[in-house]
């Protein structure tokens, strides 16, 4: 991780002084299921704000962002677009810009944190 010290910094540094709720560096990145075809497996920082999840890869350098208020449901499989590691993933389901249903998926570490806290966001914007 030290080789991308510098991207994962500037990731961060867009969330400075943003309600960070979660932060997983080195989320492995499964892909988007809107973007079909073959797509580049990545590492970067996957983070949770009280207003959206964020991943910003760091090679190459690309961005998602998802708000709370777009997600349907979060699941976990044990793969994703046909790729896995063998261990349980964070899916989310969204709305995307275009209005479609769209997925995109993760490993990362303590799932259950992550799962719980998502819940959390998605019922209170439910509930509001």
């Amino acid at each position: 991780m030290p080789l991308f010290k510098k991207r994962t910094r500037e990731i961060e540094d867009q969330f400075v002084g943003k309600n960070v709720l979660l932060t997983s560096r080195g989320a492995n990145f499964f892909g988007q299921d809107s973007k079909r075809v073959p797509q580049i497996r990545g590492n970067g920082v996957l983070i949770l704000t009280d207003k959206e999840l964020f991943f910003g890869m760091w090679t190459p350098k690309k961005e998602l962002k998802i708000p709370i208020v777009a997600i349907k449901s979060v699941e976990n499989p044990k793969s994703f677009l046909g790729k896995s590691v063998f261990r349980t993933l964070l899916k989310i389901t969204f709305e995307n810009d275009q209005g479609d249903i769209d997925a995109a998926a993760w490993y990362v570490k303590d799932l259950d944190s992550w799962n719980r806290e998502l819940e959390r966001l998605i019922s209170n914007f439910r509930n509001y």
